[in-house]
């Protein structure tokens, strides 16, 4: 059994039980209560408690967007990349991530979904993971790597992504990705700021025949189609036909949030990489201009949609879209990140807080059991230093993170 005390935040938005108490025995939380409230068990050393002075109780921060095992932002290292450097990658990717406070994440475009039965048989300790495999991408599409080698070459080359045309190159890639153990589907339906061959913002992808095929296929695992959607064309057609969570979203409009709210969609703004892109950007000397040029143009946009969205009411998700590249400032120990950038965009810390647990749990398909702190609900639960009921600061800083529980078991402990 495990006991801790500080103040309780539950993931559901509202406010916090101040001195309270959660408790977790085997994988599952038993007891969420004030202090006070607390039944009088026995001194055992069987029965351990955790108490840091101003500490908040959270249940465990899940990322909706990341790429485990990337290792670099630039194109011309993923397709020199192999499976073996992959998977090491993906094992230091894994480690920052969950000692920065996350215990599931949802992949969106690698290899890591083949990584899970060596952690479900104990082979190897990381977060829960989630993930749709290899993403689809078009010919010439977001996801196409390299442009400067034939198409031939680039789909014989070690990929993070299948490069397909037509339906029935869909349907199989979806396939593929399903007999590899993906829990869903995801598709680029427009450009993006770091392909070259497209412009991020008005550019838009795949047939509406072929969206329909990824999303039925998708359906057939019982499941859904998330699509990387910069421009709004791109935007627009995803959701006619059946998409679910919409990646980036940099030029949402009116119709776009009223097809995301009649759907029941989500939308992940991943605005940490923008940001860390921007820095770097307006840093570097050298810079390909068609990169600083898309970056810079999108930047304002995307807060504004962030903006439009938040006041529609539609369910935004929280994901840093990082790369696990340290030069470029996007390694995975910086991945809260996206908590400040939240922040920036008009979110409280205890919005902030929701969307990281509770709207997360509901995209990675796993509501009934994280997300919040409930009892029967499974012991994902973090210990950080700092009220992160006022404000999102401590949760940047890995060091607060002080204990970090997963599946009842502690993987993080610097009390």
């Amino acid at each position: 059994m495990i006991i801790l005390k500080g103040r309780v935040i539950d993931g559901n938005g509202g406010q916090p039980i101040e001195k309270g108490a959660v408790v977790l025995e085997g994988n599952t939380i038993r007891l969420v209560c004030a202090e006070k409230d607390l039944p009088d068990y026995p001194e055992s050393p069987d029965i351990q408690v955790f108490e840091i002075e101003d500490g908040s109780i959270l249940p465990g921060l899940i990322d909706t967007h990341v790429h485990m095992g990337w290792g670099s932002a630039k194109a011309i290292d993923w397709i020199g990349s192999t499976p073996q450097m992959q998977t090491c990658i993906a094992l230091r990717d894994m480690q920052q991530l969950r000692d920065s406070g996350y215990t599931a994440f949802r992949d969106l475009g690698s290899d890591v979904v083949l990584m899970r039965p060596a952690a479900e048989a104990g082979y190897i300790s990381c977060p829960r993971i989630f993930a749709a495999g290899r993403i689809l991408t078009q010919i010439g599409g977001h996801g196409d790597p390299y442009h400067k080698i034939t198409i031939e070459a680039a789909q014989s080359l070690y990929n993070v992504a299948y490069i397909v045309n037509g339906v029935d190159e869909v349907r199989k890639a979806c396939r593929i990705n399903a007999r590899n153990g993906a829990d869903l589907i995801k598709i680029m339906t427009t450009g993006g700021v770091f392909s070259n061959g497209d412009k991020a913002g008005e550019i838009s992808h795949f047939s509406r025949d072929e969206i329909r095929a990824a999303v039925e296929e998708a359906e057939n695992m019982g499941s859904y189609v998330s699509s990387h959607a910069q421009a709004n064309r791109g935007i627009r057609t995803a959701l006619e036909c059946g998409v679910k969570s919409i990646e980036h979203g940099f030029y949402l409009d009116d119709y776009c949030i009223d097809l995301m709210l009649k759907n029941d969609c989500w939308y992940i703004p991943t605005l940490s990489i923008m940001h860390t892109s921007k820095v770097y950007f307006e840093k570097k000397e050298g810079v390909l201009p068609y990169l600083k040029e898309k970056t810079m143009k999108s930047y304002e946009a995307h807060y504004r949609a962030v903006e439009k969205a938040r006041k529609a009411g539609v369910k935004i998700g929280m994901g840093c879209d990082f790369l696990g590249d340290a030069e470029f400032g996007c390694s995975y120990d910086k991945a809260t990140m996206e908590f400040e950038r939240m922040a920036f965009a008009g979110f409280t810390p205890l919005e902030i807080v929701r969307m990281a647990t509770k709207v997360n749990s509901e995209i990675i398909l796993m509501a009934d059991k994280l997300g919040t702190l409930e009892a029967g609900k499974l012991a994902d639960v973090i210990l950080v230093k700092g009220d992160m009921s006022k404000s999102v600061d401590p949760i940047t800083d890995s060091s607060n993170v002080k204990l970090v529980v997963q599946d009842g078991k502690i993987v993080k402990n610097i009390m």
